[in-house]
């Protein structure tokens, strides 16, 4: 019997996936339902390719596709990043919630908590502020970022946005809020709704155990997150890779398969990690990787106009 704890992004895909394929199976979340928390973007193609292996049409929850990511005034053409209705597709794919005594494998697929694996040494989690809003502004992705964190704008359809920010200095959240409004014309409004939260920013090799005992994590509780703070595509990965190993009886896989398949992530968090630390010598080095990825995936960008969003 395995227990999943957390009915998230992971979470949720990893029970439709081992149930679908006879294993027995609980999952249990805190939360009486789905929230709306953390950014509703994902890239299209990939998600559509991880729902369709559980049986869900992931067009049904697509809002839009915006034309451009506009990042630090630098004007990047959207390849396949869509906005979609998160709590919705968490709402059709949640069951009834339930505990098991004594399972096989408990799954740690609560993110940023990271409930049943060990602490992680030296973690770095941001807090973070986010509402909905209503706006005249143009369906583009806005994003205003900086060494130590960032803002973003994303469209939801009818004039709604959903606007937030995290940075590791919970009082610089404010400003950098503000920074974004003024560039993109988000003027203040009264939200619909206001909510905090947090996201974890570390490689995933510094997430280390992803297996403690009989207790196996996933998601953002392994460092699942890239450099731009995109966790939906990482964490349906994550779990697709831990079905797998399920699936397969190769556990004693999971870790290395993580560290290569998602070395997109690992490289993406690494970059963070040098700009934090001023050492640009190693984030430039880095942003051919992540620019030969990234431009497959998000955004069609040069190394010139990476350079210059990023001030290096």
């Amino acid at each position: 019997m395995i227990q999943i704890y957390g009915a998230g992004i992971a979470g949720t895909y990893l029970y439709h996936h081992l149930t679908s394929e006879g294993l027995e199976v609980a999952i249990y979340d805190r939360r009486k339902e789905p929230d709306c928390r953390c950014a509703w973007g994902i890239v299209y193609s990939e998600a559509k390719s991880f729902y369709s292996e559980i049986g869900l049409n992931f067009d049904d929850y697509v809002i839009l596709k915006p034309e451009f990511v506009v990042a630090n005034g630098v004007w990047l053409k959207n390849r396949d990043i869509v906005i979609f209705d998160k709590k919705k597709l968490l709402s059709d794919l949640w069951v009834e919630m339930n505990k098991v005594d004594e399972p096989e494998i408990i799954v740690d697929a609560t993110g940023v908590a990271r409930a049943y694996l060990p602490e992680i040494e030296n973690d770095r989690v941001l807090p973070t502020v986010q509402t909905k809003e209503k706006h005249d502004v143009e369906p583009n992705l806005y994003i205003q970022m900086e060494r130590t964190g960032y803002a973003w704008a994303f469209p939801l359809g009818d004039g709604w946005w959903h606007i937030g920010a995290g940075n590791i200095d919970k009082g610089e959240i404010g400003r950098l809020l503000a920074e974004l409004r003024a560039k993109y014309g988000f003027n203040s409004s009264e939200p619909v709704c206001n909510c905090a939260g947090k996201v974890r920013m570390l490689p995933p090799s510094r997430c280390k155990p992803f297996v403690s005992g009989n207790v196996v994590g996933v998601g953002e509780a392994i460092g699942c997150v890239s450099g731009a703070g995109e966790g939906n595509a990482p964490a349906l990965a994550s779990a697709r890779i831990l079905a797998d190993c399920l699936l397969n009886s190769e556990l004693e896989n999971y870790e290395q398969r993580i560290l290569k398949e998602l070395e997109w992530v690992e490289n993406e968090q690494r970059f963070v990690d040098a700009m934090l630390k001023n050492n640009y010598l190693t984030a430039l080095r880095l942003l051919p990787k992540i620019i030969a990825v990234e431009s497959r995936r998000t955004v069609q960008h040069s190394l010139e106009e990476i350079r210059k969003l990023i001030g290096i």
